[in-house]
């Protein structure tokens, strides 16, 4: 299953739309040719998370989508291109949210529930889910 939440935090200002990929802890220790170690004190102690960004909301919803944001899928430059991340505390989580792809002309018969997040690259926040959805993301 896909998890997708927003965010508003003090790693990036505003409301945020992201992929949690992984939920992870660091380990107490860790193995080195010396043997195991401890783990460096300035390590956090708290859960994390990995998160795969979309590009930020725009200054206004589409109304040709029913009054919708859309974001995208931030890529590097680089080649393999790849989506950027970034790892924060699982604390900075502020809710789920639902997406619905930005459906090409034809829809590549590939795309499944399961993995159309991996294949689309643009898509619609759902900001109608619930009330608290639409207070926070209109």
């Amino acid at each position: 299953m896909h998890h997708l939440f927003w965010f508003t935090n003090q790693y990036h200002l505003g409301t945020r739309i992201g992929r949690v990929r992984v939920i992870f802890t660091l380990p107490n220790q860790v193995e080195t040719h010396l043997g195991a170690q401890p783990a460096p004190r300035n390590w956090p102690k708290v859960p994390l998370a990995y998160i795969e960004w979309y590009s930020k909301l725009d200054g206004a919803a589409d109304a040709k989508h029913g009054l919708m944001y859309r974001i995208k899928k931030v890529t590097t430059t680089s080649n393999p291109v790849r989506v950027q991340g970034a790892i924060l505390p699982l604390s900075e989580i502020r809710q789920s949210c639902m997406l619905f792809p930005v459906f090409p002309a034809v829809v590549p018969s590939h795309w499944t529930p399961t993995n159309v997040l991996d294949h689309a690259s643009s898509f619609l926040v759902n900001n109608w889910l619930s009330r608290y959805s639409y207070q926070c993301i209109w």
